[in-house]
């Protein structure tokens, strides 16, 4: 950002063991302390003085230019006072020539990326909870992609676990069975299976039989995993979460990387078989030190493997891809998991993925399980926000065809539960609530989408901007300027949002910048500005505020709405 260089080139020349990173700018509490302030902390730590007296020095000793009116030191910081409208200019110019590419830095240009997430167990359809995985980990893709990652994702399709065998059982033919008939399906599967144990017992030999190479049986397996994970995509195809690669569990049964890691495990003494004929891991030998979560089963005594045993393999051909990051979204409650495959990849010199853990979305009547049949289903969801969103839709757009209003709807909806739920950090949970998800007020994505279409409705009645910025461009408020400076500090909030491998900063942008627009809205006019110089500048401001929110909204998967 030119604005950050114009300053920050002065002062690295005063001072050439400094780097650009090591100067952080950012708006001071108030405007009346000046139109930018630099925290030295940083810089200080590096050249090994209090961080006050390299203020002191800055402001004394550097010569900064004419577009710099006065700098100032106050404690820490250094607060410059600045030339409005001519960094104003080089802000919306910059937006300008970047464009939809604006915010990014290139950080992951030239390195790849493979991320998994969202690996539903195919025996239902998701619901809001479960959709958590797959918002994370499609908004962190768009964040690597955007940063010029090349980014491979992959769905790992659970197509031989003990949920798909007890569908199995109970759904002969599959054909004649609707996608949303199969959560009914599966809770009634599931009560009988605990509280029959020979029902149960079925399903575990129907896995056997699987793992025998049983044609009929893979087949009958496959055709209730084609089902569900048809199902799913469709619905999460609402959300606009796409996938590159789905792999299938059973491909990895007889995986002969198995042997090598099994026989690392015999050499470290950590591999047995208990009292109960069962192949184990014993992970105190590996030097896991906690009683809880020691032992890690890969096989029952009667011959199939357990869900850790295929998913080693499949995690070593993660591995294997040599991609510069590797990632995983996972449930919290995933974390010891995690660890033990760690442990135990560790004796092959194979690393285990980056985890990306997540909280649960809540009721309020506690945490959403399928088992109990005790969930919300994003595909229910997505309908009422949508009916919900065409209400107003109606309401405000009555020049609008029907078909246009309900396209303008269902993508209002989606922002409505993709920004509820990607504006909090992936370590906290979310308390779902209707109202507030539904919002076309306050905090939510509809209210960011709404200023979108403010904005498109004024640059309509302005006339086609011209592409080259006119000389003259005042800036004259503290509304102008506040605005401004939050647009230019987009690429940082990215380059967070990929630090902290969440989206919520980026959330928090769109939330500050909306409020910060309808603030310059109210108090500074655009068509009708009191000079023919303000009316320019203040359009152009507009056209980049739509721009940035346009950028920061497609990084959450949310478009920016003309009308609405």
């Amino acid at each position: 950002m030119k604005l950050f260089e114009t300053l920050s080139a002065p002062i690295l020349r005063a001072y050439p063991a400094l780097e650009a990173s090591d100067l952080a700018f950012a708006p001071p509490p108030k405007l009346d302390m000046g139109d930018l302030a630099m925290r030295t902390f940083e810089a200080a730590r590096k050249l090994k003085m209090p961080p006050a007296q390299l203020a002191d020095q800055i402001v004394a000793e550097v010569a900064f230019g004419p577009e710099v009116a006065a700098v100032r030191a106050a404690g820490p910081y250094v607060n410059f006072k600045l030339d409005r409208s001519v960094f104003g200019r080089e802000i919306v110019e910059d937006i300008v020539n970047q464009g939809d590419h604006f915010g990014s830095s290139g950080t992951g240009t030239g390195l790849t990326a493979l991320v998994e997430h969202t690996s539903i167990n195919p025996n239902a359809s998701p619901h809001v909870g479960r959709a958590r995985n797959a918002m994370i980990g499609d908004s962190l893709v768009r964040l690597l992609r955007f940063e010029k990652y090349e980014v491979e994702v992959h769905y790992y399709v659970n197509d031989m676990g003990r949920q798909i065998a007890l569908l199995a059982l109970v759904c002969d033919d599959p054909s004649t069975k609707t996608f949303d008939e199969m959560l009914h399906l599966y809770v009634q599967a599931n009560r009988r299976a605990e509280e029959d144990p020979e029902f149960a017992a079925q399903a575990y030999a129907l896995l056997a039989k699987m793992e025998e190479g049983d044609t009929e049986t893979r087949d009958r397996l496959f055709a209730v995993t084609e089902l569900c994970l048809h199902g799913q995509l469709m619905v999460l195809a609402r959300l606009g979460v796409k996938y590159d690669v789905f792999v299938r569990e059973s491909k990895y049964v007889k995986d002969p990387r198995l042997d090598v890691l099994l026989q690392a495990l015999r050499d470290r003494g950590a591999l047995f078989t208990d009292e109960e004929e069962r192949l184990v891991v014993d992970l105190k030998q590996l030097g896991y030190e906690q009683d809880e979560g020691r032992y890690f089963v890969l096989m029952r005594a009667n011959g199939s493997s357990l869900y850790g045993y295929r998913d080693l393999p499949y995690t070593i051909d993660k591995a294997e891809r040599g991609a510069n990051l590797n990632i995983i979204v996972l449930g919290e409650d995933h974390k010891l998991y995690a660890e033990q495959l760690r442990r135990i990849l560790a004796t092959i010199d194979k690393a285990a993925p980056e985890p990306v853990y997540y909280a649960y979305i809540l009721l309020k009547e506690g945490k959403m399980s399928t088992r109990q049949g005790k969930v919300i289903l994003l595909s229910e969801f997505l309908d009422e926000a949508t009916a919900r969103a065409a209400a107003k839709v109606k309401e405000q757009c009555t020049d609008l065809a029907e078909k246009e209003q309900q396209a303008i709807a269902a993508k209002v909806a989606v922002a409505a539960v993709r920004f509820a739920i990607l504006r909090v950090g992936p370590n906290k949970n979310v308390i779902f609530d209707w109202e507030t998800s539904l919002s076309f007020t306050g905090d939510t994505g509809p209210y960011v989408q709404y200023s979108c279409a403010r904005i498109a409705s004024i640059l309509r009645k302005y006339g086609e901007l011209p592409a080259t910025l006119p000389e003259g461009f005042p800036i004259e408020t503290d509304e102008e300027w506040a605005l401004l400076i939050k647009l230019s500090s987009l690429p940082d909030v990215i380059q967070a949002a990929l630090e902290q491998r969440a989206s919520a900063p980026v959330a928090q942008f769109c939330i500050e910048t909306a409020r910060l627009f309808t603030a310059f809205y109210h108090a500074c006019p655009v068509l009708n500005a009191p000079s023919e110089a303000q009316k320019r500048a203040r359009a152009h401001l507009c056209g980049a505020t739509h721009q940035c929110l346009k950028n920061a909204l497609g990084l959450l998967g949310i478009e920016a709405l003309d009308r609405m």
